[in-house]
């Protein structure tokens, strides 16, 4: 099984929520119908809430990412429908063939297709011009994965996805792929509960050159939906 993620544009027809309607009603039938399975759809509608309760959470080029689909399928070679679907229906699409690490597990206790309680918050880098591949990973996947426990102590869970070769033309160079998700709004957008100690925070901060291109990275809160 391969494990495949898009971000996808919204068109300038339509507005996000109309948009994600039409991805968690017709999307996940095509997806499925084409091989796809353990659909995860999460869909950027909290962007007018996060500007006044918490900008700071809107990171990069936030604007241009309206939805991501991510999903397993037994082979990669066969996601053309897929692709072709996502492409119809969006202003914009950027897929990668990732692999997947379950830092943080969680289980799914809410009903397939409903919105998931609280926040998931997507975000994407490259990785910083200079470091090497060892270095990358190690202060990725070694140092900050495990400092990020401490950094959200309030974090319900934490799936975080190496690219291992963009799918399609001109997709963003970004070597990191992560979603984190929160229990409530609040325990996003207060920074009292998003973050833990100073300390944390400031390791966060000492760790981020030696794994994350600041330049090109994107960040921003999302709802997200599951499908089996």
């Amino acid at each position: 099984m391969e494990k495949m993620i898009y971000l996808l544009g919204c068109p300038a027809d339509a507005t996000t929520e109309a948009f994600g309607g039409h991805l968690l009603d017709q999307g996940v039938n095509t997806l499925r119908e084409s091989g796809a399975c353990d659909i995860t759809i999460t869909i950027a509608d909290l962007n007018g809430v996060l500007a006044k309760a918490a900008p700071g959470r809107l990171i990069g080029p936030w604007q241009d990412v309206a939805a991501v689909v991510s999903f397993w399928h037994a082979n990669l070679d066969r996601r053309a429908p897929i692709e072709s679907c996502l492409k119809e229906c969006s202003a914009s699409v950027a897929g990668y063939l990732v692999t997947e690490s379950l830092v943080q597990p969680f289980e799914v206790d809410w009903k397939e297709g409903e919105r998931r309680p609280g926040v998931t918050q997507f975000s994407a880098n490259g990785k910083p011009d200079g470091i090497s591949d060892e270095a990358f990973y190690h202060n990725w996947q070694v140092l900050h994965s495990a400092q990020t426990f401490e950094l959200h102590p309030l974090r319900w869970s934490y799936v975080r996805n190496a690219v291992a070769r963009p799918l399609t033309p001109h997709a963003p160079a970004y070597r990191a792929i992560v979603s984190e998700h929160f229990r409530s709004l609040e325990d996003f957008t207060d920074d009292s509960r998003y973050f833990g100690s100073l300390e944390a925070q400031q390791e966060m901060f000492e760790h981020l050159p030696g794994f994350c291109d600041v330049e090109n990275m994107v960040s921003l809160g999302m709802s997200e939906y599951y499908f089996k």
